[in-house]
């Protein structure tokens, strides 16, 4: 990796935080307060950081929206997501060479409230939430406001995410993108412009001397 890198940013859920299964059983019991069935298929063939896509893919009418996300946000509260294995160990690596930040599309009472219960906080210069943009992903306003908390330029930054969102935020802003498996992934393994890792292998996907 060039030796211009200084910062590293990552996606939260389904990147560091093991949540598909919160996510998919928040929308299974929000939607049905709406008697719309949460089909798995469907909702992966349709994921996108922004809800309001899914929303839409469900045909839950925009009237609703607001209280769809409060639905949503108390049905996820019942669920403690871990983080995956080896982030701890990777967030080691990384933190002695690099800034790290987070760049999100989930609310910021939920996310604050992850990174204080897994306790990872003092990793992170930088956490970026929904409610910190006006366009989500893959709208490149979050990363770049990332960026500027940093003072960094996007050639010397790198975006660690699961979904094409991610990878299309990453590109829009002119940052490096590095793909991590997850179940919420709709990343093409053979993509030409990206290639997917485990996130315990981060540190060697970024600099194969690690």
């Amino acid at each position: 990796m060039q030796s211009t890198l200084k910062a590293v940013f990552f996606d939260l859920d389904g990147t560091l935080l093991d949540s598909f299964s919160l996510h998919f059983s928040a929308y299974e019991t929000m939607f049905a307060h709406f008697g719309i069935e949460m089909v798995k298929d469907k909702f992966l063939g349709t994921y996108s950081p922004n809800w309001y896509r899914t929303y839409e893919a469900f045909g839950l009418a925009e009237e609703y929206w607001e209280t769809a996300n409060n639905l949503w946000l108390e049905a996820a509260d019942t669920h403690e997501p871990e983080l995956f294995p080896g982030v701890i160990e990777m967030l080691d690596i990384l933190a002695a060479e690099y800034e790290l930040g987070i760049v999100t599309s989930g609310s910021k009472s939920r996310v604050v409230k992850e990174i204080s219960r897994l306790n990872i906080g003092e990793y992170f210069g930088v956490v970026v939430t929904a409610e910190d943009v006006s366009k989500p992903k893959p709208h490149p306003e979050g990363l770049q406001l990332a960026l500027s908390s940093f003072s960094r330029s996007p050639d010397s930054a790198i975006y660690v995410g699961d979904a094409l969102a991610d990878f299309e935020m990453s590109r829009a802003a002119g940052v490096r993108f590095i793909g991590v498996t997850s179940e919420f992934a709709n990343l093409a393994f053979d993509h030409p412009e990206y290639n997917v890792h485990s996130i315990a292998d981060l540190p060697s996907a970024i600099d194969p001397n690690t």
